[in-house]
């Protein structure tokens, strides 16, 4: 009988064994499987974070992404890490709050802006601008509006534009400007009352941030011309100011268009260029004990290679 009841104590025994689950003293059950969050396929985040880990077919074809992905913005994805211990996904640098969630780094590089400087920090990607080929769409308003978008670059490659670009977390160097005073001679519009006249602004909402941050300042140094934004994503850029969305009475029709990616040989402008550099973090919930990760692992969570967190740990 005795022999019988040492038998079920250790069958017991290695039940409750089997149903232990390997959690760290944070609480973070690596046992867990991954949730897995990116950007849609017209998103210039997306497509430079998949290129950098060196998925570039995953940009545009979620087909070949783990099944059970989730579809989120810039901010949902915020929100996914800070509340699930179990998510991934991927920010803007200038995003990033290490408060609130995590920054992994990245091939054992800190995602820090001296880095993206020096280049030791390689997923990184420009921020980039286009204006309209054509105002004639304005009117008797044509000149104005193209002397007001050129204006709006103008003062972002100031001094006083490019500290404010820093102050919303992107890259430069904020001693390449040149006063805006000194600037503004080339855009005389800027000495006259524009209050009557709205600038629309969009594209990249990883962009956002910054031009944001810029608009006021510029607004109140050129005649108080009135901003206005609506950043629905990088494909926009072209879009809303030389492509489908570019007609006046358009709801996405801007005036300057913002990409957080290189523009395709199909979406082509006379006028483009870069507004700063960014650099594109994977992050994690707070609880997560992962501090670095490498492009091969990145790939194989979001190639569906690799679904739970123990493979980590």
């Amino acid at each position: 009988m005795k022999k019988i009841a040492l038998v079920l104590i250790l069958l017991l025994t290695l039940t409750l064994s089997a149903c232990v689950v390997e959690v760290t003293d944070d609480g973070f059950d690596e046992t867990s499987s991954i949730k897995v969050y990116t950007r849609d396929t017209s998103s210039g985040t997306r497509d430079g974070f998949m290129s950098g880990i060196g998925f570039k077919a995953a940009t545009k074809d979620d087909s070949i992404l783990v099944p059970g992905f989730i579809t989120a913005g810039n901010a949902e994805q915020v929100s996914a890490v800070q509340t699930d211990p179990y998510a991934i996904g991927y920010v803007s640098l200038s995003t990033l709050n290490t408060t609130l969630f995590k920054g992994l780094s990245f091939d054992t590089v800190a995602p820090t802006e001296a880095n993206v400087l020096n280049g030791s920090y390689k997923l990184s990607r420009n921020f980039n601008y286009m204006l309209r080929d054509d105002y004639s769409v304005y009117g008797a308003d044509a000149a104005a509006y193209e002397q007001l978008s050129k204006a709006f670059v103008a003062y972002m490659g100031s001094t006083e534009g490019l500290a404010s670009i820093a102050q919303a977390g992107g890259i430069v160097d904020t001693a390449s400007g040149q006063p805006w005073d000194t600037v503004k001679a080339q855009f005389p519009i800027c000495g006259q009352n524009n209050s009557a006249y709205t600038l629309k602004i969009g594209g990249s909402d990883s962009v956002e941030k910054i031009a944001t941050e810029i608009s006021p300042d510029f607004s109140a140094k050129c005649g108080n011309v009135v901003p206005q934004h609506n950043h629905t994503g990088s494909s926009n850029a072209y879009k809303g100011v030389n492509g489908s969305n570019a007609a006046i009475n358009d709801a996405l029709s801007i005036h300057v268009g913002f990409a957080s990616r290189e523009f395709t040989a199909q979406e082509p402008a006379l006028v483009t260029g870069r507004v700063a550099v960014d650099a594109i973090v994977a992050i994690v919930h707070l609880d997560n004990p992962l501090i670095s990760i490498t492009p091969s692992a990145l790939k194989r969570i979001y190639g569906g290679q690799v679904t739970n967190w123990s493979t980590f740990f």
